[in-house]
């Protein structure tokens, strides 16, 4: 049984002036898939700055959706360097199949690349809610993603992970997963 995204897709709505304006300052495109998650990001560094912006939406086919925008601070500095993180949060807004909620999760993200290998690079991320920003029905929650990836191109990279997004709901014994397992997609820079 699958319960209409029409709220989600109401939320994005809103959102679409932001995102207009991200689409035309650069950054990254991220798609990942596996057999009933599909997730879509959007991540941009503000030049000069050091602020990381992102977006996110996830859907999987038996549990619902998630939207995820995020704001990180970053070493803008470090761009070709082997090393690159992002310390921040991201607010999570989701619509599960008999629940939903939102939650602001602390975290961040990181990618190395091997000098030896400059091709290969290892990136992932990571962000904990705890019950004092997690609310309506949610009581708390974790998202995390590792990914090994190769750069088939400067600005393109394919990648196989392990993504596990767990949200605990008040007054229920199991927790809530949007997506959990492995999963495999591509990310463009741009």
């Amino acid at each position: 049984m699958t319960r209409p995204v029409v709220p989600l897709l109401r939320h994005l709505l809103l959102l679409s002036p932001l995102l207009a304006s991200l689409a035309q300052a650069g950054g990254s495109l991220d798609l990942s898939l596996s057999d009933h998650t599909a997730r879509v990001a959007y991540d941009a560094t503000q030049m000069g700055s050091g602020l990381h912006i992102g977006a996110a939406y996830q859907h999987d086919a038996d549990d619902g959706n998630m939207i995820a925008l995020g704001l990180h601070a970053v070493d803008e500095r470090q761009n070709n360097r082997d090393l690159y993180i992002g310390l921040g949060m991201n607010a999570y807004l989701y619509d599960g199949n008999d629940d939903d909620g939102a939650a602001l999760g602390v975290g961040g993200f990181f990618r190395y690349r091997f000098p030896s290998q400059p091709d290969v690079s290892v990136a992932g991320y990571g962000y904990y809610a705890p019950p004092v920003v997690s609310f309506s029905e949610t009581k708390n929650m974790i998202d995390a993603d590792l990914r090994l990836q190769y750069a088939l191109i400067p600005t393109a990279r394919v990648y196989v992970g392990y993504r596990y997004t767990g949200i605990r709901i008040d007054d229920v014994d199991d927790r809530l997963e949007l997506g959990e397992g492995f999963h495999f997609g591509f990310k463009f820079d741009f």
